[in-house]
Parts: structure tokens; sequence; C-alpha cells
């Protein structure tokens, strides 16, 4: 998919990705392309937690459904059993919860606040968090939009954090806070090294997503 958007994909740390033991990767996200720039850019056995609206988009979303990954919706009744199912996931299979901590794409390219989700996870399960920061995607795919730009994506893989068991809210909310900042200031860092191409090769579709 990326070879056909025309996307040049560049991978930093790689040196710290876990070899075998399943961790929670936890990444800013500005673009639809996150997801196969990610697939692409981390071990196999990844479990993305995604939007459920993504689901509608054409031949996307059936590929999203068909995978061993987390529809995610805002209905508090429903959150039991989502965090129920990503234990599955990584308890069963030995999967990789992908979080997308913002939760949802951010408009603008920003890296918006963090949401608790991950941290409450990562506490859960004991697994470690993954910093993952991508830049270049969103010019390459803006939200709303499948017409697509070529040119270059990058992503930075940060060593692994090891979550304090015992955080209150308030501690929570300062160690996202940390976890934010350092991926924001990777994805500012990589932006300015990142220029998408020209449209001229570029495949595009007249569809719009609300």
């Amino acid at each position: 998919m990326l070879r056909l958007c025309g996307v040049h994909l560049h991978v930093e740390g790689g040196e710290n990705l876990p070899v075998q033991e399943p961790v929670i990767y936890v990444s800013n996200h500005s673009s639809l392309l996150d997801i196969p720039v990610l697939v692409a850019a981390l071990p196999h056995r990844l479990c993305f937690l995604y939007k459920k609206g993504l689901e509608r988009i054409p031949f996307f979303g059936w590929v999203l459904r068909r995978m061993p990954y987390v529809p995610i919706t805002r209905r508090a009744l429903d959150a039991h059993w989502q965090m129920e199912l990503t234990r599955q996931r990584v308890r069963s299979y030995g999967l990789s919860p992908v979080v997308f901590a913002e939760g949802g794409r951010s408009p603008d390219g920003s890296v918006r606040p963090f949401r608790r989700g991950a941290l409450i996870l990562a506490q859960s399960l004991s697994l470690p968090i993954v910093p993952v920061a991508i830049a270049g995607t969103h010019a390459l795919l803006p939200p709303h939009t499948l017409r697509f730009r070529p040119g270059s994506a990058r992503v930075r893989i940060g060593a692994p954090l090891e979550v304090p068991p015992d955080l209150g809210r308030r501690a929570q909310e300062e160690w996202l806070q940390a976890l934010r900042e350092r991926i924001a200031g990777w994805v500012a860092e990589m932006s300015s090294q990142t220029h998408p191409h020209q449209w001229t090769h570029a495949p595009s579709w007249n569809t719009s997503l609300n």
C-alpha cells in the first residue's frame, strides 16, 4: 500500500524493538496512513486499537474487521469488553497492542493530549510502553480525504518504559504528559526533515470521509 501511494518510509530506533515479549506501542495519530506505516515499521503480531467508525471505509474497513484488532467506541458501556478483548489478544496470541493515545486523528497534525487508556492497559497487563512517533503522514493523507500525496514518512521508536503499577490519577496525568512531550518533540524534529513530493504521480480518489 505504501509503495502504491509513493510513500518512502524511514525508521529510526529499530534497536529498541522487543524480540519476543509483548509490549504496548503508544503513538501519535494524524492520518489513515499511520496504520500501514506502523505495520511496516514494527514487528509482526500487532493488535491495533482503532476507532470503530473506520470500518465504514471501503476496503480499508473490510481489512480492519478481519484482523485480530480491537474496535474502540466512545460508549462507556463498551469499555469493559474492549479491555477484556485486548487482554485476550495479548494473553492468548502474544500480540502487542498499538494505541493511538490521542483517541483519534489529529485534525492539524499536532500531537493532542493523551488519554489514560494506554496507561491503564499497561498497568493491567504489567507490560512496558514503547513510545513511537510518526511524522509526515498528515501531509501525505490528511483527515477527511482519500487523496494521496507521494513523499516521505518517518517513524522513531523509543526504548521501552516501565509503568509504575501504583500511580494515582494525578501521577498518571503527569506520566502521560511527559510521554506526550517526548513524542511531540520527536514529531517536531522529524517533521523538519520530511518534505512531500509533488502530486504528479499520486493516485487519488475523489472520496471524502466525514
